[in-house]
């Protein structure tokens, strides 16, 4: 049993009444709802007050051009897509109102077989745009943090307890995999503290030579060692009345943990080659991607540090636990980027679907790609880079069809990947548009009339 077909609401501006209502009538009988007007103004009207799918635009009326509605359209975002109606003489006008934002266009009098599919596609387009559009508005209401999206019930109490710790001085243990927004999380709970106004100071402890980290985090003395001409500040000296973020704290070796809760016991050391104890007031702040505990109980983190650095802990769960916010913040890096791209539902059941080893900062890297790549407005499951896409069964070659009927599959599936549209599958398959709708129309597939 097949499903209705969607109702679409369709606005018809055109000054010729009997055509006006030839159109009306036709796609009244596959259920849409269709309102007719022969005035560029009321036609402004009615879309501004909203509830069209589809607007179908003639180019000269009375009172002035489609041309203006579809600038109107553009201007206002309207989440209406517009289809131009033009004859013959007038198809350069109706590419460049393509270039203005249009959909497509039908030259008069439209095939009524493409008639119904150009509305049924533009209207895809347009629903696919207030889906875009409403997760925009998830995504305000669900930005808790600065960069930190999420609607995932655990997450959202994770950051609402990161709130009421931010105001203490407790040390702060940060615990999740790579690319789940730990660094993210740490500076949100600086800026959230009453130590905001001074420095915040990240260090990462695995990218640092095991030779000059001690330099790095408690300074040096002039000639403490080769190379030494000067005093330099180590970097807990900088985070003074700050925090310092100490990712990747379970790289640091043994003797340098060792040092580390000296100094947060304390909150003093000396620099390297010096000789004048160093007093610090600083927060830290730490993560990492390892387990501790079984390093612990392993020998290779010290239990005391552990517990030292463990006032207030926190786990940040991976993406493919909060599945649900992949589609939010996959907006959100398409927004930040100012790519104005939109999510087609093929890519965001790709997107749910996959499992995200490098988590959130994968999926910004992957969105970027495409939002870089796609050739259309939206982007699609085949927009996506292999690796995210799952992996298709082996294609069976046909052999028992012409290379007439090949030539015609293949254009086919071109032209049903552009979503129908004609100009960008000429440019896909590399031959000029008038060459391809010669062919769709020698096939009997949607074309417009010679």
């Amino acid at each position: 049993m097949t499903s209705a077909p969607e109702r679409i609401s369709v606005l018809v501006l055109e000054d010729d009444a009997s055509f006006a209502a030839t159109i009306q009538e036709e796609l009244r009988a596959r259920g849409h709802e269709v309102e007719t007007t022969s005035s560029v103004a009321h036609a402004r009207e009615c879309l501004r007050d909203g509830g069209f799918d589809v607007a179908l635009l003639d180019l000269q009326l009375p009172d002035g051009s489609g041309m203006e509605v579809l600038r109107e359209i553009a201007t206002e975002s309207l989440p209406v897509e517009a289809l131009v109606l033009t004859g013959h003489a007038e198809v350069p006008t109706a590419l460049e109102a393509m270039r203005l934002g249009a959909y497509d266009y039908l030259t008069k009098p439209p095939r009524l077989e493409e008639l119904h599919v150009q509305v049924a596609r533009a209207a895809e387009k347009a629903r696919l745009r207030r889906e875009n559009v409403a997760l925009r508005v998830r995504l305000r209401r669900h930005e808790t943090l600065q960069g930190f999206v999420t609607d995932d019930p655990a997450t959202k109490q994770l950051v609402a307890t990161l709130e009421t710790a931010a105001a203490s001085s407790l040390p702060i243990l940060i615990q999740g995999e790579t690319g789940t927004g730990k660094e993210l999380l740490a500076r949100a709970l600086h800026d959230r503290s009453p130590r905001n106004a001074f420095p915040f100071v990240p260090i990462n402890c695995a990218a640092l030579p095991e030779t000059l980290i001690e330099s790095e985090l408690f300074g040096h003395e002039r000639g403490a060692f080769t190379g030494a001409v000067d005093r330099k500040s180590g970097l807990f000296e900088v985070a003074t009345r700050g925090t310092v973020f100490l990712d990747e704290i379970g790289e640091l070796s043994l003797a340098l943990q060792s040092r580390l809760l000296r100094v947060l016991e304390s909150q003093e050391f000396f620099r390297v080659g010096g000789t004048r104890a160093v007093r610090v007031d600083v927060r830290v702040v730490s993560a990492t991607n390892r387990d501790i505990r079984a390093d612990v109980q392993a020998g290779r983190f010290r239990e005391d540090l552990y517990y030292r650095l463990n006032g207030v802990a926190f786990r940040v769960p991976p993406l493919r636990e909060r599945r649900g916010d992949i589609p939010l913040l996959a907006r959100h890096f398409l927004d930040r980027g100012g790519s104005g791209r939109m999510l087609e539902p093929s890519a965001l059941e790709v997107l749910a679907s996959y499992d995200w080893p490098g988590n959130v900062r994968e999926l910004e890297m992957v969105i970027g790609r495409a939002a870089l790549l796609s050739p259309g407005a939206g982007i699609r499951a085949e927009d996506l880079p292999v690796d995210v896409r799952p992996r298709a069964a082996p294609r069976v070659l046909r052999t028992d069809l012409t290379l007439a009927e090949m030539e015609k599959e293949y254009v086919q599936t071109v032209l049903d990947k552009n979503r129908g549209h004609r100009a960008r599958t000429a440019e896909a398959l590399g031959i000029d548009p008038k060459t391809l709708y010669n062919k769709l129309r020698a096939w009997g597939v949607v074309a417009e009339e010679p």
